[in-house]
């Protein structure tokens, strides 16, 4: 590949929703965090690191505050709506193949859906079919398991040291990880 962007996205959680399914009535997958790196020829040559306020839970969790990092602080401070994140990562992907830990097209077509933006440019097949799961490549060119790991703690199947601040489920930092690991395997 000789162009391509790998991204990462933090969204609400409490205690016990991801293995429930954010099933309770008041628990959304929320997009808080979209982070990307645009790679040409094995390279890093933009990055994207945007932090979304949530429309629902307006209020973050001390669950996924202590999970991310992220605080309430950052989001009020730092924040733009998800109308804006989505416009501006859609702007800095288009072109691209995107790669994510799973595929997180499905938590950005859900927030499209809650936020009730009505661009079809972001449900388009042409956009959609550019979303990619990097556990599949990494099912193909080696004998790792992916499911063992996440998008930040991959680079330790392949025993990368990463730099000491190094906090998994910071979007930045996870596809900070997967770039490490691309860059062996590709």
């Amino acid at each position: 590949m000789k162009k391509y962007i790998l991204f990462d996205t933090e969204y609400t959680s409490w205690e016990k929703s991801q293995k429930n399914n954010w099933s309770k009535p008041t628990e959304y997958r929320e997009i808080i965090q979209i982070a990307a790196f645009k790679i040409k020829n094995g390279e890093i040559i933009d990055t994207l690191n945007i932090y979304v306020k949530p429309n629902i839970n307006k209020k973050l969790s001390k669950y996924i505050t202590k999970l991310t990092g992220i605080t309430n602080h950052k989001i009020n401070t730092e924040g733009i709506s998800f109308k804006k994140a989505i416009a501006i990562f859609y702007d800095f992907s288009k072109y691209y193949p995107l790669y994510s830990y799973g595929n997180d097209y499905n938590v950005i077509k859900e927030n499209i859906i809650f936020n009730e933006i009505h661009s079809s440019k972001y449900l388009k097949k042409e956009w959609k079919s550019k979303f990619h799961d990097f556990k599949d490549i990494i099912k193909k060119r080696t004998k790792i398991d992916p499911s063992k790991y996440s998008s930040g703690t991959i680079h330790k199947a392949l025993n990368i040291k990463m730099f000491k601040n190094h906090k998994v489920h910071n979007a930045l930092n996870d596809i900070h990880s997967m770039y490490e690991v691309f860059k062996i395997i590709l």
